[in-house]
């Protein structure tokens, strides 16, 4: 079992590019990589649980990661915690688990794995080593998808609406 422990936190979105990133880092730095799921629940008395759609994405999230760390041979070590405070818990868990450093994964426009709020929190009151990876925003590939779409049929249109070329040395009536 490797020594290094890398905490990967998350609250919210599963997003596998984000996941398959984590295990892939893990694994280049031969640690051993531990999913956080933390379910917020409230604080105050008289208030309700955890909600059960919170409860089935940290479950989707927790076997998305053992899926991604079985195909690429990454050690982990779970972890699925109800909480009130998301931040204070990371730092818990951070220190416990004798974490090398938190993932934290942002976006522009975009919550991956943790609200960007929680984020910016763990960044200004964790003291654990944070690796902060700016993934590229969905909302960009979908657009640069459909421009490279919509320039491929406009060539195709383009090559169809083209004079027939003769290919006997004749020219076409």
């Amino acid at each position: 079992m490797s020594e290094t422990r890398l905490l990967l936190p998350f609250k919210q979105g599963v997003k596998i590019l984000a996941l398959e990133y984590a295990v892939l880092l893990a694994k280049s730095r031969d640690a051993t990589l531990v999913p956080l799921s933390l379910i917020q629940v409230s604080n105050g008395c008289g208030t309700k649980g955890a909600r059960l759609e919170h409860i089935q994405q940290s479950k989707d999230f927790l076997a998305a990661v053992a899926h991604q760390a079985t195909k690429y041979a990454v050690p982990i070590e779970p972890i699925e915690i109800f909480t009130s405070d998301v931040v204070k818990s990371i730092d818990s868990h951070a220190q416990n688990s004798n974490c090398e450093g938190i993932l934290l994964f942002v976006s522009e426009g975009d919550d991956i794995l943790l609200p960007i709020g929680d984020v910016k929190h763990v960044l200004t009151r964790v003291s654990s080593k944070h690796h902060v990876i700016h993934l590229q925003s969905i909302k960009k590939h979908s657009r640069n998808g459909s421009l490279l779409k919509r320039l491929s049929r406009w060539m195709n249109k383009e090559d169809a609406e083209a004079e027939p070329v003769s290919t006997t040395g004749y020219a076409t009536p």
